[in-house]
């Protein structure tokens, strides 16, 4: 537990000292997004230079925490990828199109590593499909949304939508769904994971799992929330949303140590 704890705290850190980064870079552009430009950067209620030196106490605490802890070599190698990979996006891949859906989305997959190997367990190969297309599902659901909302000043916003269109961006979206709800079946009813879990239960998750997914593409065809595309902010304004990952939580915890 020691080893987890800490290894959570080096990954907020480093997490932490990337998302300053990247709002101080997109400062300008975040002011035409009418969520974003309520960000602190964006809103001018912290100075640029005040948010660049907390980015670097939160790298050197991150780097610092990760030298003193001595946690695995493989954990470190997993926060030196996830801090180069986010610089490069951050000042270049941002803008390539595709490639940065596939950057944002292998971000997910270096955390379930990262997680793994503080813990020395070896992760399921349909886990971490599922996470990365899950992942990749999520992030075409902002932009597209972003283009909705945006319009005109899209690109302005993001320079990278202009080389997507809303149904370019929905047929990523299906196949996304598919291949994650796919994914998340075979990953229930494999049997080194039911030998993990001691339960052979898991596979009923996966209909709350299709249940959150069908309201995700649904509230992005809609355009409910005020036609808002981030999964976080979606989690705490959709009451089905929220009711369903709370529900697979709870039905994970139940069957790991109830049944």
């Amino acid at each position: 537990m020691f080893g987890l704890f800490w290894g959570v705290v080096i990954f907020c850190f480093a997490g932490s000292f990337i998302y300053i980064l990247n709002d101080l870079k997109d400062s300008q552009q975040d002011q035409l997004h009418p969520r974003k430009q309520k960000r602190p950067i964006a809103s001018g209620k912290i100075s640029r230079k005040n948010a660049f030196t907390t980015a670097c106490v939160v790298l050197l605490l991150s780097l610092s925490i990760l030298y003193f802890t001595h946690l695995s070599t493989l954990f470190l190698w997993l926060i030196l990828s996830y801090l180069v990979t986010n610089l490069m996006y951050v000042y270049w891949l941002k803008n390539v199109a595709l490639l940065e859906l596939f950057v944002v989305a292998m971000n997910f997959v270096l955390r379930v590593l990262a997680g793994c190997a503080i813990l020395a367990v070896t992760p399921s190969h349909w886990i971490l499909v599922v996470t990365f297309f899950l992942s990749f599902l999520m992030v075409v659901v902002k932009r597209k949304a972003e283009i909705l909302q945006l319009d005109s000043k899209a690109k302005d916003h993001r320079a990278v939508l202009a080389a997507y269109s809303v149904s370019f961006l929905n047929t990523l979206v299906y196949m996304a769904a598919t291949i994650t709800i796919t994914a998340y079946l075979l990953y229930s009813i494999d049997p080194k994971v039911m030998q993990n879990l001691e339960s052979e239960y898991l596979i009923y998750s996966s209909l709350l799992v299709f249940l959150g997914i069908i309201r995700l593409i649904q509230i992005s065809e809609m355009r409910l929330h005020e036609g808002e595309g981030d999964p976080t902010t979606l989690l705490f304004k959709d009451p089905i949303l929220l009711g369903t990952v709370v529900t697979w939580m709870g039905y994970l915890i139940a069957i790991i140590y109830a049944f």
